[in-house]
């Protein structure tokens, strides 16, 4: 038994101890609000939450909050709520679904030729009523693609004969945003002068598909070249007066056997940054694949 007379001393140091310790834990320890949490992730080792804003979902996966990730840009059927914001876009045959989904994304209808386009274009303000805002061009070959001798005049600069500056020139008289999508190469290999063209007639965004190259070089070199392509259409733009011009970067889940190479494509991507990620699939959207080139 503690005699009365030494009660109070001891009581005293104990408070003493207290203090001392409470004093010497870093402000804001974890679990504390407005401390720099610390989480673990295999493989990975140790890393400050502020820098990897993740939280621990069902199953053990890691996924992002809503807005910390550039918007995906997919096929209007593949959109999932868990994929948050997004722009949707649908081809002419596909176009009644897309106009009639109801949820948070822009929405953009794609189109291959000039045929195509005009009848789109003659639903104009049935577009403008359900939330379009972007007509893209995806010149590409193909069945069902960018008939040949409209994919000859890519590089040619007179804007009644280029097929991107005669689409962009209709679509722009109806009053939609437009975005040109090649594969990046072709993109690559059109003169500054047809750019100016394309430009001029109402293309202000370049979606560049790089799946084929993701799939079979590093992301670091990846990276190097969309950054090349990106400033020089930055450039024009700015010369033509474009302030908004946008750039996204395609891949496809089905072509990269490589994940981590194809996150880090992705996590490069985010810190130039794009306007946003497309991905093209040939089926659904996997959500453990957005998961994962989400997960820095």
């Amino acid at each position: 038994m503690v005699k009365p007379r030494l009660f109070l001393p001891l009581v005293l140091l104990v408070v003493v101890i207290f203090i001392a310790l409470a004093t010497s834990l870093p402000a804001g320890a974890p679990g504390e609000a407005g401390g720099a949490a610390v989480v673990t992730r295999p493989g990975i080792g140790v890393v400050s939450a502020a820098a990897a804003p993740q939280v621990l979902t069902d199953g053990g996966r890691y996924a992002s909050p809503a807005g910390a990730h550039l918007p995906l840009m997919i096929r209007w059927r593949n959109w999932q709520p868990e994929f948050g914001q997004a722009i949707v876009y649908a081809r002419e045959f596909d176009l009644d679904g897309m106009l009639a989904l109801n949820a948070p994304v822009e929405k953009m209808v794609m189109v291959a030729s000039y045929q195509e386009l005009s009848q789109v274009m003659a639903r104009a303000d049935e577009l403008h009523a359900a939330g379009v805002t972007t007509v893209g061009l995806n010149t590409e070959n193909g069945p069902g693609m960018t008939p040949g001798d409209e994919m000859q005049t890519l590089d040619n600069p007179d804007p009644d004969v280029n097929i991107v500056a005669r689409m962009a020139n209709l679509a722009r008289q109806n009053g939609f945003r437009v975005m040109w999508g090649p594969v990046r190469n072709v993109a690559d290999n059109v003169s500054d002068a047809t750019i100016r063209a394309m430009m001029a007639a109402g293309m202000n965004g370049l979606a560049l598909q790089e799946q084929k190259f993701i799939e079979v070089s590093p992301a670091a070199a990846r990276l190097a070249q969309v950054n090349q392509t990106r400033d020089r259409y930055l450039r024009l733009a700015r010369e033509a007066g474009i302030d908004d011009f946008r750039i996204d970067v395609q891949i496809m889940h089905e072509r990269c056997p490589n994940l981590d190479n194809c996150v880090a494509f992705v996590q490069g991507l985010e810190a130039i940054p794009v306007n946003s990620i497309a991905i093209w699939s040939n089926g659904p959207i996997p959500a453990a694949f957005v998961s994962a080139i989400r997960s820095n």
